[in-house]
């Protein structure tokens, strides 16, 4: 995922200053305190437990701090200290355009709120971002990167523009299939993913046990689509494990944590089919582009064998 805020694209960013506030957690039920605070360029994101000892306290926000997917997904560090709920603010902070930020927890898990990004947004914005100077680093795409795990699929396609494209079928009586496609840029993320919210109808049936009594289904949907909206939330949150934006076209059938962590993992494995850019050098290089290279690289987008025929979304520079 590419930032949607297009001022905040060419240089790492973080807070302007702190920001705190408090919320009950989805899992535990409990209140828990959650603070952002700024961090120095290229020191990334990572999650300081509030409650345990401070030197075994941080938890890196990357993809090899996974320890489950199942029920939820779980981060920790080398000492056992572990976080999870993260998913929601991670593409906060993606989509405002933070890179760098110290995110304080008092306890093991985030606070829900009302199960969507927007607060997350909402709070972000009131803290303030602020350019760092030092160069954004980007994952551009050269080659298709996909992960098939039963009837779940997703791949990261090279694409002029950065965009997603999520299809799945809704639990439940109805079980309608819904699909959904946005590009990346102009703050879509904070007006149309942003503030989707989970259903806990699926949380419950996975996890009976262990969600809070006190944390109620949504009654009135944001979206007619807001289940698959929320899976493309969760989904572009879990993405910033890679710890860098990245530019491609996602597309994902069914996703679910598991498969994200999949494909992050086979990204990495396949370092070939990626380069690590500065924004700055990809602005250079998608000026340059013809429209003749620009559809070869459309025409590269096309699906492994037995990958679901849902669409790709279109690119908008070969419109």
């Amino acid at each position: 995922m590419l930032y949607s805020r297009p001022e905040t694209n060419t240089t790492q960013c973080t807070l302007n200053k702190p920001v705190h506030c408090s919320g009950t957690g989805m899992h535990g039920g409990r209140e828990v305190s959650l603070t952002l605070l700024p961090a120095p360029p290229y020191s990334g994101t990572h999650f300081l437990r509030r409650d345990v000892d401070i030197t075994r306290a941080v938890i890196p926000a990357s993809r090899d701090s996974i320890v489950e997917t199942y029920p939820y997904t779980l981060l920790g560090n080398e000492y056992g200290i572990s976080v999870h709920g993260v998913a929601t603010l991670l593409a906060a902070l993606r989509g405002c355009g933070v890179d760098n930020v110290l995110i304080e927890v008092g306890g093991c898990e985030l606070p829900n709120f009302d199960g969507s990004s927007a607060p997350l947004v909402q709070m972000i914005n009131q803290a303030g971002v602020i350019a760092q100077g030092a160069a954004r680093q980007i994952i551009w795409m050269d080659k298709i990167v996909a992960v098939r795990v039963g009837e779940h699929y997703a791949s990261i396609n090279p694409g002029v523009l950065p965009s997603i494209t999520i299809d799945d079928t809704v639990p439940g009586g109805s079980r309608a299939t819904q699909n959904l496609s946005f590009s990346l840029l102009d703050h879509v993320f904070e007006r149309e993913i942003a503030p989707a919210r989970h259903s806990l109808q699926e949380t419950a049936i996975a996890d009976r046990d262990t969600v809070a009594a006190n944390t109620q289904p949504m009654k009135t949907a944001r979206f007619a689509d807001e289940f698959t909206r929320y899976q493309m939330l969760e989904s572009l949150g879990l993405l910033t494990l890679a710890e860098m934006p990245i530019y491609g076209q996602m597309y994902f059938h069914k996703p679910r944590a598991f498969m994200i962590e999949a494909l992050l993992q086979e990204l990495f494995a396949a370092r070939d089919s990626w380069r690590q850019l500065s924004y700055v050098e990809i602005e250079q290089m998608t000026g340059r582009l013809s429209v003749a290279s620009c559809q070869q690289t459309a025409d590269r987008r096309v699906l492994p064998a037995g990958a679901p025929k849902s669409p790709l979304p279109p690119d908008p520079l070969l419109q």
